[in-house]
Formats: C-alpha cells, sequence, structure tokens
C-alpha cells in the first residue's frame, strides 16, 4: 500500500550559494542592488542565476518588504505593507525561471520612483526573493511514497537612497549596567540619520584599582535609517571582581561621530 505524505522545510533566507555539492551547486547574486535614484528617475539592476547542478532548476520570483528587529532579525511582511517600502516601484522581467545544467539566466529589475517630494523625502527598501521549486519522491521499504517540497530561497536587497539625502548620525539612547548574577550590559543605539549605517560597537572596561583594561567587541552590524538596536555584551569569567570605568562604544565610520557613554560598575 502506498500513502501519500507532504513536507514543507523551512525556506533559508539571505544565502548567496543556495546549494553546494562538491563544489557545484545554484549561485545566485549579487546580495544588494543599490538605486540613488531622484523623482520620477528610473533604475535598472540584474540578478544572475547560475545552475552548476546536473539537472535543470526551476525558480520562482517575488517581493517582500522587510525590517530588522532590535536583535537584527530579519521580519518580512507583505511588499507595499510599510512606510519605507519601494516594493510597489518594482518591476521584474519574470516572475519563473527555468535553468537548463552548466548555463545562468538574467532577470532584470526596473525600479521607477515616483515624481513626488513624499517619494525622495526618505531612503526605502525591499526584498526581491529567489525561491527553487522542487518536489522529490522519496520510497521506502514499505512502500510508502513521501513527497517532500524542497524549497531553498535567496534574499536580495534593494535599496533606494535618493542623492540628497546624505545625513549620517547614530545615537546611544541607552547603556545598561551589567548585573553581578549575569555580568552581562547592553548599549541601545538608534540610526537617528537618513541613510543606512554598518556599525561597529565595543565596551571597554578599566580596573579602577590596577588600570588593567578589557575590551570586548560586537559583531559589526548595519542599522536602517530610524532603527533601534540592542547590543548585548558579555563580560569573562575571567575578568575578576571589583570596581571598573566601563566605557561603551559605538562606531559607524569615519565621516559619523563616534557616540560613547561611560558608567561606573562593580563586578
Amino acid at each position: 500500500m502506498k500513502a501519500l505524505v507532504i513536507v514543507m522545510l523551512s525556506c533559508l533566507p539571505l544565502i548567496v550559494s543556495a546549494q553546494q555539492e562538491a563544489g557545484k551547486g545554484i549561485l545566485i547574486k549579487p546580495a544588494t542592488i543599490d538605486f540613488t535614484l531622484t523623482g520620477g528617475q528610473t533604475g535598472n539592476g540584474k540578478v544572475f542565476i547560475s545552475n552548476n547542478l546536473n539537472k535543470k532548476k526551476q525558480f520562482t520570483v517575488y517581493l517582500s518588504d522587510w525590517i530588522r528587529d532590535t536583535q537584527g532579525k530579519h521580519v518580512y511582511t507583505q511588499p507595499g505593507s510599510t512606510t519605507r517600502s519601494c516594493a510597489n516601484w518594482v518591476k521584474v522581467d519574470k516572475t519563473f525561471i527555468e535553468v537548463d545544467p552548466g548555463q545562468t539566466a538574467e532577470l532584470n529589475i526596473k525600479l521607477l520612483v515616483p515624481d513626488s517630494a513624499a517619494a525622495t523625502a526618505e531612503m526605502k527598501w525591499a526584498m526581491l526573493f529567489v525561491e527553487t521549486i522542487e518536489e522529490q519522491v522519496v520510497r521506502s521499504a514499505t512502500g510508502l511514497e513521501t513527497h517532500v517540497n524542497n524549497k531553498m530561497r535567496v534574499g536580495i536587497h534593494l535599496y533606494q537612497t535618493p542623492p540628497s539625502i546624505t545625513d549620517k548620525d547614530v545615537k546611544i539612547i541607552a547603556f545598561e549596567q551589567p548585573k553581578a548574577s549575569e555580568r552581562k550590559c547592553h548599549i541601545v543605539c538608534q540610526n537617528t540619520g537618513g541613510v543606512q549605517l554598518e556599525c561597529n560597537s565595543y565596551i571597554e572596561l578599566s580596573n579602577t584599582l590596577t588600570g588593567d583594561k578589557t575590551r570586548i567587541d560586537a559583531s559589526l552590524f548595519p542599522l536602517f535609517p530610524g532603527q533601534k538596536r540592542i547590543v548585548e555584551f558579555v563580560i569573562p569569567d575571567n575578568v575578576p571582581k571589583g570596581k571598573y570605568s566601563l566605557v561603551g562604544i559605538i562606531d559607524a565610520g569615519n565621516d559619523v561621530p563616534m557616540e560613547a557613554a561611560q558608567a561606573m560598575v562593580d563586578i
């Protein structure tokens, strides 16, 4: 007796190489397309989908809105549903693509900015997804058939930054001191400028008795205009107990004023 079971595997967002098999795979690039258009202008971009596997692959193409939450995770919503969306301005020349083994397909993207002051008053963005369409049949020794929809997807970031928007600024809006039981502290920062920033952050502990210093770095992270981000730091166990001067830093590059906050803490 045969039975049919449908299984949907979770899609993997934001990966450049969607599949790897001993040097082979599916390569989708670029990861980001940047537009710097004024009102009424049209910009063009291309996405290249290379199939280095030994079988034909099929893809569907669609748009999504997205933001980053305070932890940096991506939150996806329907296209055109957010105030910062440019999804409704984007046109693609196809929403279904087949790529033969050893071939590369091109996806043409056009972004048309409305001729209005509101359209160019702030940075906009959207996500373009390229997702595989694939069904795999697995047969067990007992004759059971399982149909598996094994989907993988790649997200291409689409950014539209009007050339008139150039202000860059970041602020520390809270500096949460460590609790003795947790040895964690947090910097809460916000992009108060008009363009996306790439931020470094770190804390430095200075022992007030010995003068010994310990620096703890966070990973580089992007920050959309208006976005808040909570950056967590864990103080290592090898940092001795004592009274410390604690300095928190947000550094968004040479052309952005560095933000700092200071506190005295007991560890």
